[in-house]
């Protein structure tokens, strides 16, 4: 065996180690989510290494076995001979796939129902009523048009926020993160954070001074625990 033979051997006993872990990781969190009453939702999350990422298909909540999940390119198609590919992609797969390839996240949670679904559907922004969602979100959760969405839209509009989640009306909640145990944490924060600003909505948002002071401390401390962990 030559030297990139066995490269690609060694790659490619890799790439399968990492795909069985996060079709399990996938798995698991969605139905701790769905225990959570977060129903329905979808959670995609990067392969190491490799232009593929593995995601929930078209599924009941009692059907999230790992072995059901897809692996799917980052063109947004099935990669045909994994346990799973006979599955029905998410309509929106290829809005994942582009999402995962050039926002720089590893994991995106896609919310379809619940409260900040709920706030989505009336293509209106979550407004920043508590210190959690300022020190989380950095303000008012925006929202952008939708359904129908290109991947562009998304990404600068998250990058505009400067925030890890944004709404498309129509369409639901996106929350990316650089992992999917990150992403899903963010995805119940904003349900929590949407179910608050519905059952407050006579209360005034927060004003712009103290939500950049809770955002840039809260920024600082997370900057300080992860050079901590380098």
């Amino acid at each position: 065996m030559s030297k990139d033979d066995a490269e690609r051997y060694v790659n490619g006993v890799k790439t399968e180690v990492a795909v069985a872990r996060i079709r399990e990781r996938v798995a698991s969190l969605l139905v701790d989510l769905a225990g959570r009453g977060l129903a329905s939702t979808t959670l995609s999350e990067r392969v190491p290494d490799a232009d593929l990422f593995v995601t929930r298909p078209v599924l009941a909540d009692d059907e999230l076995a790992p072995e059901n999940m897809m692996v799917v390119s980052l063109d947004g198609l099935s990669v045909p001979g994994t346990p799973g590919d006979d599955g029905v992609l998410p309509d929106d797969v290829e809005l994942y796939a582009a999402v995962l390839k050039d926002a720089g996240a590893v994991a995106l949670v896609h919310l379809e129902a619940g409260h900040a679904a709920a706030w989505a559907a009336r293509g209106a922004a979550i407004p920043c009523l508590t210190a959690q969602a300022a020190r989380e979100f950095g303000g008012a959760v925006p929202v952008i048009a939708g359904p129908d969405v290109s991947a562009p839209a998304v990404i600068d509009s998250l990058r505009e926020a400067d925030a890890p989640a944004i709404l498309v009306a129509g369409l639901g909640a996106l929350c990316v993160a650089a992992s999917a145990r990150e992403a899903v944490r963010l995805a119940q924060v904003l349900e929590g954070v949407a179910r608050t600003a519905s059952l407050a909505s006579e209360a005034e948002p927060l004003g712009a001074d103290l939500i950049a002071d809770l955002s840039g401390r809260a920024r600082a401390r997370r900057s300080t625990i992860t050079d901590g962990r380098r």
